[in-house]
């Protein structure tokens, strides 16, 4: 049974499931309360699916906006019109959906960048905030618009307890913010891709740690003070926002042994899902047309010194093992990318940091600490 109770950890509500159900999708539970009659929690648990979305939307709007000012600021004669046509353009109307792989034309104003193309429900917009990007479908006040009288219609439907009426209203609104994540996920594998073909794929390593380090350290600060069960809740919390599993509603395994938790991803909602190609989208691999997105060839201590590792999952690298050990002197998690992208991924948390083997220091760099 699953509930939500506030953390003073984290300031605010959190799933506080036994660990090994953490990684049950969250949607479920708001359906059960409105078939249950139970409307404040309904509402309470619905507001929780939508944070755990927005805070996954906060992190790529982030990161992604880091990446394009490391290109701009290198490419003088270039514009982020310019870079658009180069990073998302190509591809933006084959994540949504389309056939034909369309290319998105740009109608710009200022800080504000709409694309749009034949096939497509939605124009897509991104303005160019203060060291974020806010993307929308739509322009940003219309798409605030329909969500409030959207939010307003889905409680009616749970007040009244019209059970199928908030389905589909709920699968509407779930279509949506898919595919926002989905453009921002594939956005940042685009823009280390231009980023790469500009500079040489070894620039990476420092892109990596420019573009992350400024919201990585702000986000896992806590993460040094946390008990092990705040950690696998707030880490379990992050994966399920992203669309993960078979189904694409957000659900991880997690296994549970005596020194460890191993998270299994099959597929996650970013790198795995880019890997394969999306099914509910009907688009193909990444690395294929008309993504062409970047596969590392050569290898590294960011790609676990391992060649061939797919550009975005090599972040999981810094941001599980890199950054953790030169800041707190041990992995977060350990990492287990797949070779073949049919595979799941593993994430691996260690009960006691001190049982971290040998090899979660040494596949990025690093040296064994003392035992």
């Amino acid at each position: 049974m699953s509930s939500l109770q506030y953390s003073r950890t984290l300031g605010r509500k959190v799933r506080q499931d036994s660990n090994t159900d953490l990684g049950r999708p969250t949607r479920p539970f708001i359906t059960d309360a409105v078939q249950s009659g139970q409307v404040e929690t309904a509402k309470d648990w619905l507001d929780y699916f939508q944070n755990e979305i927005e805070a996954v939307y906060y992190i790529f709007e982030v990161w992604n906006w880091y990446m394009a000012d490391y290109y701009l600021e290198r490419s003088t004669d270039q514009t982020l019109h310019d870079l658009l046509e180069l990073s998302m353009a190509p591809w933006l109307a084959t994540t949504a959906g389309a056939s034909g792989e369309p290319f998105s034309a740009i109608h710009s104003s200022g800080q504000s960048y709409l694309l749009s193309a034949d096939g497509v429900t939605w124009n897509v917009h991104v303005l160019n905030g203060d060291k974020r990007f806010h993307l929308t479908l739509g322009l940003p006040e219309e798409q605030r618009e329909r969500w409030k009288s959207w939010r307003k219609t889905i409680d009616r439907a749970i007040e009244e307890s019209e059970i199928s009426k908030f389905n589909k209203l709920l699968d509407q609104h779930v279509t949506e913010v898919r595919l926002i994540h989905d453009v921002l996920a594939d956005w940042s594998w685009a823009l280390l891709t231009v980023i790469a073909n500009k500079w040489g794929e070894e620039i990476l390593e420092e892109v990596l740690r420019v573009t992350e380090e400024p919201w990585v350290t702000v986000r896992y600060e806590s993460l040094k003070t946390m008990s092990l069960e705040d950690s696998l809740q707030i880490t379990i919390e992050g994966m399920r926002g992203h669309f993960g599993g078979p189904d694409r509603e957000g659900s991880i395994e997690v296994e549970e042994h005596s020194d460890r938790y191993e998270l299994i991803f099959d597929a996650c909602g970013t790198g795995s899902r880019m890997r394969r190609g999306d099914p509910l989208a009907g688009s193909g691999p990444r690395t294929e047309s008309p993504y062409n997105f970047l596969m590392v060839q050569g290898s590294y201590d960011w790609t676990w010194n391992r060649k061939g590792v797919c550009a975005y999952c090599s972040h999981c690298g810094w941001v599980n093992q890199i950054f953790p050990i030169e800041q707190m002197g041990h992995p977060m998690r350990m990492t287990k990318y797949p070779d073949k992208s049919s595979d799941a991924c593993r994430w691996i948390i260690y009960k006691d940091n001190n049982n971290y083997p040998v090899e979660a220091y040494t596949k990025v760099g690093k040296p064994t600490p003392a035992r």
